[in-house]
């Protein structure tokens, strides 16, 4: 055992109105939605924080709380994760490189049988299609794992680019991404719209000039209210 809880680290909700007039108007109006992949487009954060943590102890002999995760992880690269963990090990331990290969096997592994794109997020990018709204998935998660998690849930197709940790050569909190997906688009990066779950997602999309709603997951409401003024629980079509 890992030793890392199940449930959801913390609940969520917004005051009513759920959703303020200049959110729904910064929605409605953009052009592009850019969206995060892990714990935003897909509802997996809790399964990266079991996998990094049954790694790091089988592999390094480093125990991973979900407090840890969440606090300092979320929203970095694993192969980052893994190089801070690394540096805690007692012996040698093996390379970021190895350990980022273990992750994404094991992510495949477990997602196999069971999408981790819920129905309401599918639901809301074939909303977003049919306003017309080009889409695109910019994350610092591997290709490996997310082309194929969007195909397994159907929407593979709606993307008109995926921007990944493999495409740039500094990923969040690094603009980069962003810039180059809305470069891939052809917009500018105010017409678009950034939907992201963490810090250092945020922060990427706000260094590239992109408006950005932060969706509750690891953050809390308080946190997120401090990087962007516009918050949402969840991707869904009622956003439209």
């Amino acid at each position: 055992m890992c030793g890392v809880r199940k449930d959801p680290p913390v609940t969520h909700s917004i005051p009513a109105p759920a959703l303020p007039v200049a959110t729904r108007t910064l929605i409605a109006e953009a052009d592009a939605f850019l969206l995060d992949f892990n714990g935003t487009l897909s509802d997996d954060e809790q399964l990266l924080a079991e996998l990094v943590a049954e790694i790091s102890e089988q592999e390094l002999g480093v125990a991973v709380s979900a407090a840890r995760y969440f606090a300092e992880f979320a929203g970095f690269t694993e192969e980052h994760m893994f190089g801070v963990l690394a540096a805690e090990a007692s012996g040698q331990a093996p390379s970021a490189e190895y350990l980022f290969d273990r992750f994404n096997a094991r992510y495949l592994e477990r997602t196999a049988a069971h999408s981790t794109i819920t129905p309401a997020a599918r639901a809301f990018i074939a909303s977003a299609t049919a306003a017309g709204k080009r889409l695109a998935v910019v994350t610092a998660a591997s290709r490996q794992t997310v082309v194929p998690a969007l195909e397994q849930a159907g929407i593979g197709a709606a993307f008109e680019t995926v921007v990944a940790l493999e495409d740039v050569a500094s990923s969040k909190p690094d603009p980069e991404c962003y810039l180059r997906a809305a470069a891939e688009l052809g917009i500018e990066p105010i017409r678009a719209v950034a939907f992201e779950d963490s810090r250092t997602g945020i922060r990427a999309a706000r260094g590239a000039g992109v408006p950005t709603v932060a969706v509750l997951g690891s953050l809390d409401l308080a946190a997120a209210s401090e990087l962007t003024p516009h918050v949402v629980t969840r991707l869904d079509p009622a956003l439209l």
